[in-house]
């Protein structure tokens, strides 16, 4: 072999090695950037998944709103391409939305429907058009459940039940109480409800005097609360409200009508940053810890996976324990 030749040959081995190395390179800084929550190989690189989000109305509440800070911040953490929308809790509006996203072709749809019904055929669409969708925090209706991937969020139904026991013990077994709802219609509404009076129902000795929604509205819940005292007075012993943000509207109708701490017993289910002051003050007698940013974290964890191929749980649940004066010292304040 003539010596240009070998020198020729040399040059391409080591031009050989250097692809191989740094095709190493790249598949090893890939499985460095992997999440542990993948099982398997990437299927597509992270940024090249394409996600579309619709999340109820940030501006409700403090949960939402940092539900929905959370999707931002850790979608461009992992690098994936995130489409983020507002409904403002219009099921029209977000029925255009799921619409839009279908006709961007993303990779994986999560919604959280602002209603249990109402966006059901647009899910339905998405599913014919092959796009997985993953349900964020409330259900929909059982009849278009076959057409998810599956549901990440709070065991609702589970907190309800926690909020009920939570109220019986604090009555002890007996006495009055009002309801203040959230959204007629909505699914996590009606479960919170039916679910909390599973457990109330079976102590007969407590009786619900009345029950009003107030929409997951805090200044709606001071109002409904405000009606309750003018009508029913020193009859009310106990208000469950669905979630802490109304009852802190609850609570701040109690302090304006200049009713002793604790004569009433407040049970929500979420608690927020407020409520936990309340609870360590006794105006509150107990709520549920959900978590914002695990409730994010777990669809967008859950999206991605199914872009990438993965099979999902069909329900996958964040914890949600029992927070009161017992307990609250378990338990760090919430951010939101």
């Amino acid at each position: 072999m003539h010596e240009e030749e070998k020198m020729m040959k040399s040059r391409a081995f080591g031009r050989f090695v250097a692809v191989v190395a740094l095709a190493g390179m790249a598949l090893n800084a890939a499985a460095a950037d992997k999440p542990d929550w993948l099982k398997g190989p990437l299927t597509k690189p992270l940024d090249q998944v394409r996600l579309g989000i619709t999340v109820l109305y940030p501006e409700s509440n403090s949960y939402q709103a940092r539900y929905a800070e959370t999707v931002r911040t850790y979608t461009k953490k992992l690098g994936v391409q995130a489409t983020i929308m507002d409904p403002q809790g219009d099921p029209s509006k977000q029925f255009s939305q799921i619409q839009n996203l279908i006709a961007e072709h993303v990779d994986a749809m999560v919604v959280w429907p602002t209603s249990a019904v109402a966006v059901n055929p647009a899910i339905r669409r998405a599913h014919a058009a092959g796009i997985p969708v993953i349900i964020s925090n409330s259900h929909i209706d059982k009849s278009a459940r076959q057409y998810t991937v599956g549901f990440t969020g709070p065991d609702d139904c589970g907190q309800a039940r926690k909020a009920g026991e939570m109220m019986v013990h604090a009555l002890d077994g007996k006495g009055q109480i009002v309801l203040v709802l959230g959204t007629p219609g909505y699914a996590t509404a009606m479960i919170r409800e039916s679910c909390f009076m599973d457990v109330i129902k079976k102590h007969p000795d407590i009786k619900v005097l009345d029950k009003q929604p107030a929409n997951w509205n805090r200044g709606k819940a001071q109002s409904v609360m405000e009606a309750y005292l003018t009508k029913y007075g020193q009859k009310i012993d106990g208000v469950y409200a669905e979630d802490d943000g109304m009852g802190l509207g609850v609570l701040n109708a109690i302090k304006g009508a200049g009713i002793k701490k604790g004569r009433i017993k407040l049970v929500t289910a979420n608690m927020f940053s407020q409520g936990y002051t309340a609870i360590k003050q006794g105006w509150e007698t107990g709520s549920v810890w959900q978590s914002p940013s695990d409730d994010a974290k777990l669809a967008i964890q859950t999206a991605i996976r199914v872009a990438e191929g993965e099979s999902v749980p069909k329900v996958q649940h964040i914890p949600t324990p029992k927070v009161n004066a017992e307990t609250i010292k378990n338990f760090s304040q919430p951010t939101w």
